[in-house]
């Protein structure tokens, strides 16, 4: 054999040796049977050939290729997956398309359902796509600019005001106001330092208060003690029963004094009836005359049977008519 037969075969061996080396530190075994199932995507950024297929984790095949589809639009990927995975035939089963970093890197993983029927070998799987990070920061985020862009030229307003209201030429800003505020301090320094003596004085007579306070602070506590046993008192001795009576009372005061208005009993009868209040009056009137006489003339209501009573009698009636002439 010549040289250069020897030299062909070395490197036929070690582009062999190489490619073989190149698959198995990638996790491929060219020597080891697949089978093939397919899945359709819409987009399938960041995935190339030879991504991982994985079941929680667990590698179980390997993108074998990827074309797009012209009729549809839509890009069919070939997976070659190990010869003892099942695979259910259920609406929950799914080829999900999924980042890895922050780069976009794609990886597929498959979610299975519950079904006792498998899919068949050359089976397209259902397809899930699942946004990245960064895709799912900007949607979120895109809100939020939309509202700061209304906001900005709010707080682009704001920011006037606040600088006017800072411009020391502004006659309501900030310095004019903290102008007259220390204007304000120095005018009751003014009267702090006129009235100090007064100011010591008050101060004094203050703590002299707090002092006869504190001095007096036993006789205090037995007033208010005193004033707590006349509330005791006040409340053992049933006012509200005393209350209750007096209203009892002032009730029947108020039916006896309707009554009496109505014209009820013999004082009503009195004050609402004339006639009589004249009768009354009448006898009262006789009763006084008749009291009258008895004291002028006694002798015609005593009578003394004595002899010559007669004669006396009509004696002293005649001098009593000729003295009442």
């Amino acid at each position: 054999m010549t040289n250069q037969a020897k030299v062909g075969i070395f490197s036929t061996i070690t582009v062999a040796i190489f490619i073989l080396g190149f698959y198995f530190l990638k996790g491929i075994d060219l020597f080891e049977r697949k089978n093939t199932y397919y899945a359709v995507y819409e987009r399938v950024d960041g995935l190339y050939k030879s991504n991982q297929v994985e079941i929680n984790g667990f590698t179980v095949g390997r993108v074998a290729d990827m074309q797009r589809d012209p009729s549809t639009g839509k890009i069919v990927v070939k997976l070659d997956l190990i010869t003892d995975l099942k695979i259910p035939d259920s609406d929950s089963t799914s080829a999900q398309l999924f980042s890895t970093d922050f780069l976009g890197t794609k990886k597929i993983r498959l979610v299975f359902g519950t079904s006792d029927t498998y899919l068949k070998e050359g089976d397209t799987i259902p397809t899930y796509f699942k946004r990245d990070l960064t895709e799912q920061i900007g949607s979120e985020i895109d809100p939020i600019i939309h509202d700061v862009k209304h906001i900005v030229p709010t707080l682009d307003t704001t920011i006037v005001y606040i600088k006017y209201l800072f411009d020391p030429r502004n006659p309501r800003g900030i310095y004019t106001t903290l102008g007259e505020v220390n204007n304000a301090i120095a005018k009751v320094n003014d009267i702090l330092v006129g009235n100090e003596i007064a100011l010591q004085q008050t101060i004094k007579n203050l703590e002299g208060i707090t002092g006869n306070i504190q001095k007096n602070n036993q006789q205090i506590t037995n007033i208010l003690k005193n004033f707590s046993d006349v509330s005791d008192s006040l409340e053992q001795a049933n006012l509200k029963q005393t209350i209750e009576n007096l209203n009892k009372t002032i009730t029947e005061l108020n039916q006896v004094a309707a009554d009496i208005n109505q014209g009820k009993g013999t004082l009503g009868k009195i004050i609402k009836e004339d006639d009589l209040y004249t009768s009354i009056d009448t006898a009262v009137s006789n009763l006084n005359k008749l009291l009258l006489d008895v004291k002028q003339r006694p002798y015609r209501y005593i009578t003394i049977n004595v002899l010559g009573s007669k004669k006396a009698e009509e004696r002293r009636e005649k001098k009593f008519n000729e003295s009442g002439k």
